[in-house]
C-alpha cells in the first residue's frame, strides 16, 4: 500500500463505510452460496461450476473488501473551512468562462492518484 494517507469528506468516508458494509453483505452471500454449491452432486465427470463461479467471485469481492478496510483504517477525515479566501478540498468554486459567460460549479476533491 502507498505510504500516502488518504483523505475524506466527511461525507465521502461515510459512502465508503455505505461500500465496506455492502461488500460485508456481498461477502456472506457469496460464502453461503459456496457452501450450497459443495452438496451438489459430484457423480458427473465435469467440474463444479458453480462451486467454480461462486470461489472466483468470492476471491474478487474478498479482495475489494480488504483494500477498503485497509482504506478505512488508514483515513483521515478533514472538514472544510466553511468561509476561507483561499481554496481548498472540500471547497464549491463557481467557474465563469470569460468569453462565453458559460458557468459550472466544480467541488475541490484532492489527488486520486
Amino acid at each position: 500500500m502507498s505510504n500516502r494517507v488518504p483523505k475524506f469528506l466527511p461525507e465521502d468516508f461515510e459512502l465508503l463505510l455505505q461500500k465496506i458494509a455492502e461488500l460485508e453483505t456481498r461477502l456472506i452471500d457469496c460464502g453461503q452460496e459456496l457452501g450450497e454449491s459443495t452438496e451438489q452432486s459430484s457423480e458427473t465427470w465435469h467440474d463444479n461450476a458453480t462451486y467454480d463461479t461462486a470461489r472466483m467471485q468470492f476471491d474478487i469481492i474478498a479482495e475489494e473488501l480488504q483494500k477498503l478496510i485497509e482504506t478505512r483504517n488508514s483515513a483521515q477525515i478533514i472538514t472544510p473551512p466553511f468561509f476561507n479566501e483561499e481554496i481548498g478540498i472540500g471547497n464549491v468554486v463557481l467557474l465563469k468562462n470569460t468569453k462565453t459567460g458559460e458557468k459550472h460549479l466544480l467541488k475541490i476533491t484532492g489527488n486520486t492518484v
